[in-house]
């Protein structure tokens, strides 16, 4: 507080300026004498010099009344801007004046104590209610009437989290109208990959605006791809990304660095879930699953080939040239394809993702440890892992999903892509373009965590792998497809 905002002040040898007195003055009993105002010491009425500090003291009285009518005025003006909190504090050391010539001013502070108090307390209690009001503002998106209730508040009762709420909701309507015209713009020019990547976000910060909702229904309707039996695909555009771990990434392990670049140069339909029991049993006509059976958790201990197996009998079904060939066969009881010749015929039908494919879809366009970030706190949010899945896997969708609207990428159950596993492969020479792994091997790659792994294995960048004939009730599947041109806006 400056000096013409207190009515303490000190002296100097130049110009002596006032101080409260620390005493009472019992005024009737020294009739014909006054406090001085610089040391307190009693002086004749109306003497001119103080006889103990040399002080001037019709000079200093005159100077004191100024201060005081200053600072009258001043609780005034506060008043006037809801700056009561100031003002209480400067009433109260004016009630402290004992001097008998400045008892006016004394009172009129008295007076008005009371008055300022109930004022605040009316005032605070208004200020709540702003602030209740702009919390449910924001918690249903309506940025622009959280920053209309926040401007009601007085401006000296604006603490730090009414400014940070008021940036946050106009950063949210910047990036709101910021998304709108992008995603109009990307829908008029069919500029694809620009639409995808802001379709997620925005649907974040408008899910409760009607007109935002009807978008997002229109965009669905062109990024999403459903079978016939029910099995929902999401179109990701092609780009480039870093596949790998990097070397800040405390979980890293030796086969996922180093950090390599990679381009997946056509668009794909990604199913939004792993496969679930139900849509496996009714195509496959059994059901391998041991870790639950409710039709709508992943399938799981499906055996590579029966995954490849079960591509080609969808695409068959949907009228789709199939992927791969299937040769010599051989079976177990429970109907599961323990071996098999597997080779690619390069259909237009359903498919296991590449290792890259993979990643890249997990990914979305982020680049640290999870798709959402790299606080392992906020894994919970994003999968089902060993500390929240109880030991079984749970139905596809319950978590949120990524950023091009995948959901389950990061656990429920891993899930196996079309490559061989070698766990030196990303230390020898890559293939930048649609990579498609080593040649051959023995295992084949798994990719996402999973209900019995713990939070590192969820990561984007985490490998493992298993014997294609493999079964385990932590390995299920995700089915994609090449986007052709017709797909596309279609």
């Amino acid at each position: 507080m400056s000096n013409s905002d207190s009515l303490t002040f000190s002296k100097n040898a130049e110009n002596i300026i006032p101080v409260f007195p620390t005493k009472q003055i019992n005024t009737e009993q020294t009739a014909s004498y006054e406090p001085c105002l610089a040391c307190q010491s009693l002086n004749p009425v109306g003497a001119t010099i103080c006889h103990d500090c040399g002080t001037n003291i019709p000079q200093l009285k005159q100077k004191f009344s100024e201060r005081l009518q200053t600072q009258q005025q001043q609780i005034i003006k506060l008043r006037e801007v809801c700056g009561h909190d100031r003002a209480i504090s400067l009433l109260k050391q004016m009630i402290a004046v004992t001097h008998p010539d400045y008892s006016r001013y004394r009172d009129w502070a008295k007076a008005n104590l009371p008055i300022f108090q109930k004022e605040r307390r009316e005032l605070r209690a208004h200020v709540d209610g702003l602030l209740s009001q702009a919390k449910e503002a924001m918690a249903v998106q309506k940025y622009a009437r959280v920053q209309e209730i926040l401007e009601e508040v007085p401006r000296l009762m604006v603490d730090e989290n009414m400014k940070k709420m008021y940036v946050d909701a106009g950063e949210c309507i910047t990036e709101v109208d910021s998304l709108v015209r992008e995603i109009r713009n990307s829908i008029a020019t069919k500029q694809y990959n620009a639409l995808l990547s802001c379709v997620q976000r925005y649907a974040e910060l408008k899910a409760n605006d009607p007109e935002a909702q009807s978008l997002h229904q229109k965009i669905e309707r062109l990024t999403t791809q459903t079978t016939g039996a029910g099995i929902i695909l999401r179109l990701i555009p092609s780009g480039k990304f870093y596949m790998g771990s990097h070397d800040c990434d405390e979980f890293m392990r030796n086969n996922e660095h180093p950090q390599h670049r990679v381009q997946v140069t056509k668009p794909l339909f990604v199913g939004i879930y792993p496969v679930t029991q139900e849509h496996f049993s009714s195509l496959m006509g059994f059901n391998p699953s041991v870790s639950t059976d409710v039709p709508k958790c992943p399938a799981d201990s499906v055996t590579w080939y029966s995954a490849i197996e079960f591509c080609n009998k969808l695409s068959e079904q949907e009228g789709f040239s199939p992927y791969y060939s299937l040769n010599a066969i051989k079976r177990r009881a429970s109907q599961a394809i323990e071996d098999a010749e597997v080779n690619v015929l390069g259909g237009n039908g359903f498919r296991l993702p590449t290792e890259a494919e993979w990643e890249y879809a997990c990914r979305a366009g982020s680049i640290t440890p999870w798709c959402f970030g790299d606080l392992v706190l906020d894994v919970a949010h994003y999968a089902w892992y060993y500390d929240n899945a109880q030991l079984e896997t749970h139905i596809v969708g319950e978590k949120k999903p990524n950023g091009w609207g995948l959901y389950d990428m990061h656990g429920n159950v891993m899930e196996w892509c079309y490559d061989w596993y070698n766990e030196f492969y990303y230390q020898q020479e890559q293939q930048e373009d649609d990579p498609t792994g080593p040649c051959d091997g023995v295992a084949r790659v798994l990719r996402g965590g999973a209900w019995q792994f713990g939070a590192e294995a969820t990561r984007s960048a985490y490998r493992n792998s298993a014997n294609p004939d493999a079964t385990s009730n932590v390995i299920g599947f995700r089915i994609i497809r090449n986007a052709e041109n017709d797909d596309v806006f279609h």
